[in-house]
């Protein structure tokens, strides 16, 4: 069905892929739920350019907000990563112990993070990031 109310050119691809990711998000919490078996939720692919999202979930008949950043890190410490966002927005993202770190794919300790790298953080609730994903390319 076109919607060219909405997309001036009829349904778009795009737009139908975000409509699906955004459907199945609950599902990917609530099979990776961080009170749950299985550790933190997984960082959700989301389609087109974009840099913070927030996404309200229901995660075991209770309420949550994911939290997805995406940037370039400016500063790194070991308990926080500072990301420059599209559009010049720098927010400084908590990290713990228990935060989850990829570089390139791999596991990899907060100290691996470097500046300039590409970075994507997960947070939940507003509170430190649970998962973070970071490549060198």
């Amino acid at each position: 069905m076109l919607n060219r109310s909405v997309t001036g050119h009829g349904d778009s691809r795009s737009v139908r892929r975000l409509a699906v990711t955004l459907a199945t998000l609950p599902l990917l919490a609530c099979a990776g739920s961080a009170h749950g078996a299985g550790g933190p939720p997984q960082i959700p692919k989301i389609p087109g350019k974009w840099s913070h999202v927030e996404l309200n979930v229901v995660i075991k008949k209770v309420p949550h907000t994911l939290i997805v950043d995406r940037g370039k890190v400016i500063e790194i410490t070991t308990t926080s990563v500072t990301l420059r966002e599209a559009g010049g927005v720098t927010p400084t993202i908590p990290l713990t112990d228990a935060t989850i770190v990829t570089l390139d794919g791999r596991p990899a300790p907060i100290s691996s993070l470097r500046r300039k790298m590409t970075v994507t953080t997960l947070r939940v609730d507003g509170g430190a990031a649970v998962r973070v994903r970071a490549t060198t390319v």
